[in-house]
């Protein structure tokens, strides 16, 4: 019953999927053309050589205009049945359509040229070539669907139904919490308003007196900078005047300065020799010392290198001494293990023969019992 639904469903769809094909060709067919658009189109498919799609295309305006005509005869007569011209203009139509849209698949250069003048497409076709696809997608879905699955999805919708009623809950509650945070938010935003009011006002006489105390700082500070300017003035001369005492004085100084450094670079000079003298003397002995360094280096990696050599032959040696510990001790262990082993043995022997000779004797006293018992027997029968 699966394979058949679903070979149903294949047939549906492919029927479907036709039909879209066809409408979506058709769409790019302009419906009520105007002259521009009739010369643009015919002169684009003339270019290219599709006269057998050209001449379909006016043939299918003709039978247009002609069916769109016996209607509104129809209708102004009022003569709603049993119009047989419009009829056979319908079945005209139909089949200049079907051959339309195999010419069309036959010459994609055509199509081509239709769908690059797409701009008069008509939204109420695009929208049916829409909703049929859905409809493909839809009668596929339900036609390939099982009882359990169609079941199954019930089930899923009905739980999801249910979330939603609870989300929609949900969210009447959140939106009442909303409401009632806003209420209270406008609330405070109408204190703060009062607030920024009250403030505001405030700040203007701050403001206001902060102006008066501006103006009466700067007349101040004006005649405190009258007085400082006549202030610097006097100081100004008294400066000068000790400016000129202590020029004199920083030539008096730089002239002792002058001499005391003549006498200071000898001094370096000298100091400078006797340094030279002493580095030269440093060296000397530093090169001794580097000397006897590497002399004592070289001697000690030798004595470095004999060592390990040793370190390495006496690790030989003690690992030779405990092997052999070991090994003998291993033997006495051995050694020990045998002697317990032929103590064992020896004692299960002496067992085994205690158990043995025991056996003998009882089957011996036995059997010496068998015989006491028959004389027994026979001395009674002779009394008889």
């Amino acid at each position: 019953m699966h394979k058949l639904t679903s070979l149903e469903a294949q047939r549906v769809t492919s029927v479907l999927d036709s039909t879209l094909e066809k409408l979506q060709t058709l769409s790019y067919i302009p419906t009520e053309p105007d002259a521009d658009t009739v010369d643009t189109v015919v002169g684009a498919l003339q270019e290219s050589g599709s006269n057998n799609v050209k001449s379909c295309i006016q043939q299918l305006w003709q039978l247009e205009d002609n069916y769109r005509r016996t209607k509104e005869s129809a209708f102004s007569n009022s003569n709603f049945g049993g119009n047989e011209s419009g009829f056979e203009i319908g079945e005209q139509l139909h089949n200049t359509s079907r051959t339309l849209c195999r010419l069309l698949r036959k010459h994609p250069i055509a199509m081509d040229m239709l769908m690059e003048n797409s701009s008069s497409r008509s939204p109420a076709l695009i929208n049916a070539c829409q909703f049929l696809q859905d409809l493909a997608g839809i009668t596929f879905r339900r036609l390939s669907t099982t009882v359990e699955e169609e079941a199954a999805n019930s089930k899923t919708l009905r739980e999801l139904t249910d979330k939603q009623k609870l989300s929609e809950k949900d969210r009447e509650g959140l939106q009442q919490n909303l409401e009632f945070q806003r209420a209270e938010k406008d609330k405070e935003v109408a204190m703060l308003g009062q607030t920024i009011s009250k403030l505001r006002a405030e700040l203007h006489d701050i403001t206001r007196t902060n102006e008066i105390e501006v103006a009466n700082i700067e007349q101040s500070a004006k005649e405190n900078v009258e007085n400082a300017r006549d202030q610097h003035a006097a100081r100004c001369e008294e400066l000068k005047s000790e400016t000129d005492k202590l020029l004199e004085a920083i030539k008096n100084k730089f002239a002792k300065n002058a001499e005391t450094e003549n006498a200071l670079r000898k001094r370096k000079s000298k100091f400078e020799n006797e340094l030279t003298t002493k580095i030269a003397a440093y060296d000397q002995e530093m090169g001794d010392k580097q000397a006897q360094i590497e002399d004592i280096t070289s001697k000690f990696n030798a004595e470095e290198a004999e060592l390990k050599s040793l370190q390495e032959h006496f690790d030989k040696v003690d690992a030779n001494t405990a092997t052999s510990d070991a090994e003998a001790k291993l033997l006495s262990d051995i050694a020990a293990m045998d002697l317990a082993a032929d103590n064992i043995l020896g004692d299960a022997c002496t067992v085994i023969q205690k158990r043995a000779r025991g056996i003998i004797d009882r089957a011996i006293v036995a059997k010496l019992k068998k015989k006491k018992g028959k004389g027994k027997k026979g001395k009674g029968k002779k009394k008889k």
